[in-house]
């Protein structure tokens, strides 16, 4: 049986003939009428893991860099992180509560806003309706939870948000940025299209939608072979101008999978990179089991880091997710499970989980991006110490 959001993408291929993929991939992941992240019945973590869901140490890691930041930032009264596309918030609650142990005017200061297209998790059953630094969207609080939370933050992008003092938090969001694939046919670029084919969703090869394609392949210098496929994300570029308007001084910390261009884009991936997760599984078939699986694609940390700086976000480091939780002191928490009264079994399924964090073949691998708003130079972050990509 045929999903409503698969019939809403028939509607529109029957209306306009054939469509980008990224128009494809957007009714899939976010259309109201069933999208995989729009549908709240759909748990995100029967599908995949993510780092925040392996262990609470992930956070708590992380709170300790934001700390930082906020020393970095002069230790404001008000210390705002915006999390987008904090899903079940199991990330947000690992800072929040690594924060209440640590400075108490940094637990004081932190403002927590866990952003999600459809947040995961209910809200508090007592709240007073509050606002995040007078932007105008309406925030649920309560004295027993300090997290804050705003709704469909994802669709709606930061535009609500101005004046932000603090650091604007990424974890897995920009790889399920809706994405443009190419092909290379006749030494020239020509692009994925969707359609309708006796009656099945198939592909056709068409002239580019939009010339941002191309210019995108031309800003990477890339020579690309014939019959090389690929992705080009061209969503960063909105995004990098909203996080710029919205923070008015701070950081980007972006966690993600994916690679600098010259490797993204190398004859290792001359199929692309696009995969698809359901309950597990993994496919790289996106046309199948529409609405009920997720769709992402490698981020290119290259054009990340470029259109940044034309917003004036500097890249103030980049690392792999092992070496920034290494230098933020991973090694001393591992070593602290013997202190603290665990049963053998016990101590022995954190060691287990907090190994998956820095295991190459789990989530090791993984970027982080900082990047800083009008803080000067020689800012020097503590989880990008030793960096290197």
């Amino acid at each position: 049986m045929r999903s409503a959001v698969e019939h809403e993408i028939r509607e529109l291929i029957e209306q306009d003939g054939q469509i980008s993929f990224a128009r494809f991939m957007q009714a899939c992941l976010y259309s109201p009428n069933g999208g995989f992240y729009a549908a709240r019945g759909n748990r995100i973590s029967a599908h995949f893991g993510t780092s925040a869901t392996s262990h609470p140490v992930f956070g708590a890691l992380i709170a300790w860099q934001l700390e930082q930041m906020w020393h970095l930032l002069g230790n404001p009264p008000v210390f705002h992180v915006i999390e987008v596309g904090s899903g079940d918030g199991a990330l947000a609650r690992s800072i929040v509560d690594a924060g209440r142990r640590m400075d108490p005017r940094f637990a004081e200061a932190l403002y927590y806003v866990a952003a999600d297209y459809e947040p995961g998790w209910p809200q508090p059953p007592e709240h007073n309706p509050g606002r995040a630094n007078g932007t105008g969207d309406q925030i649920s609080s309560s004295s027993q939870d300090p997290i804050r939370r705003i709704q469909r933050i994802k669709t709606e992008g930061l535009q609500a948000f101005r004046n932000l003092v603090g650091c604007v938090l990424c974890n897995e969001l920009i790889d399920n940025f809706p994405v443009h694939r190419f092909t290379v046919q006749g030494g020239r670029v020509k692009e994925v299209l969707v359609t309708l084919a006796d009656g099945n969703l198939t592909e056709v090869l068409g002239e580019p939608t939009s010339p941002g394609i191309e210019e995108r392949l031309n800003s990477l210098g890339l020579s690309l072979p014939e019959g090389y496929r690929g992705e080009v994300n061209l969503a960063m570029e909105d995004w990098t101008t909203q996080l710029s308007r919205a923070l008015e001084r701070g950081f980007v910390l972006t966690i993600d999978y994916g690679q600098l261009a010259s490797d993204l884009y190398s004859p290792q991936n001359a199929e692309g990179t696009l995969v698809c997760f359901n309950r597990h599984v993994i496919s790289s078939d996106p046309y199948r089991d529409i609405g009920q699986q997720d769709i992402t694609c490698q981020v290119d940390f290259t054009s990340l880091m470029e259109l940044g700086e034309r917003q004036g976000l500097a890249a103030v480091g980049y690392t792999l997710q092992r070496r920034f939780l290494e230098n933020l002191g991973f090694e001393s928490l591992l070593d602290a499970l013997g202190t603290q009264g665990l049963s053998a079994a016990r101590a022995e399924l954190d060691r287990i989980a907090m190994m998956t964090l820095v295991d190459p073949n789990e989530y090791g691998d993984f970027k982080v991006l900082a990047q800083a708003k009008d803080m000067g130079s020689g800012v020097s972050l503590r989880g990008f110490a030793e960096a290197g990509s």
